[in-house]
């Protein structure tokens, strides 16, 4: 179940009299013996999801010169965590819950929903998912796992895989039929890089997308038939009516 504490702001470091009041949320997860990670400050910081020492972690940012909202309200609802970001002076607020679809020692699969609107009248904001590490060409080459049969139709589901250099994490974002056309794919050999959302978004509307983000650290990577068990659970799991 999550455990949410707070740590030090880092921007407020500098000031002494902000430092004892400015904290960040942080969600953990434990099981056997492991802390799976997510970071949900926003502003400079993003949200980040890891494992303690974050030796390989995906991070969700803002595209362009402005920074994601701060994080406020946060609370736990059931299996899932959910963050407010207000709109303050940027172009849009986001709602951030994320939920543990399973988790072990060396695997956790997390499903965080983005959901965002403004009061603004002409945006186009989009959100950048990134990880720094080495393509993982073993799963690029079976991304055709994606492509399952579903109750007699063909389902599509978009797969993104890197792996750290220096570490035996491997890293896998997945996004549905309704995320990945949405999505575009920005990765490099070094680096994984989607951007989500970007069109543009009318006042008082929201607009949501739920990825799947896998990371495992048990050196062998995650199987042929893992991939498509997480592909079709994505599929059949239906988008959560509030974020």
């Amino acid at each position: 179940m999550w455990q949410i504490e707070t740590s030090p702001d880092p921007s407020s470091a500098a000031d002494a009299s902000l430092a004892a009041d400015a904290s960040l949320p942080v969600g953990i997860w434990s099981v056997g013996g492991r802390d799976w990670i997510c970071r949900a400050a926003g502003g400079a910081e993003g949200i980040l999801l890891g494992d303690a020492d974050d030796s390989l972690g995906f991070r969700i940012d803002n595209v362009g010169p402005d920074r994601l909202p701060v994080a406020a309200e946060q609370y736990v609802c059931g299996d899932a965590w959910k963050v407010d970001f207000p709109q303050s002076d940027g172009q849009f607020s986001l709602r951030f819950s994320i939920r543990v679809v399973e988790a072990t020692e060396t695997r956790i699969v997390w499903e965080p929903t983005f959901a965002i609107h403004t009061s603004l009248l002409d945006t186009a904001p989009s959100l950048e998912l990134s990880a720094l590490g080495s393509q993982d060409e073993s799963v690029a080459r079976e991304v055709s796992v994606a492509r399952e049969i579903s109750a007699g139709d063909e389902v599509s589901v978009m797969v993104s895989a890197i792996r750290n250099r220096d570490t035996d994490g491997q890293l896998i974002v997945l996004l549905g039929p309704h995320d990945a056309p949405f999505t575009k794919d920005r990765c490099s050999t070094s680096r994984m890089d989607l951007r989500i959302f970007g069109e543009f978004l009318e006042k008082g509307v929201i607009r949501k997308t739920r990825p799947w983000v896998i990371l495992d650290r048990s050196g062998e990577g995650v199987s042929e038939g893992d991939l498509k068990r997480y592909c079709q659970e994505l599929w059949n799991t239906p988008l959560p009516l509030t974020a």
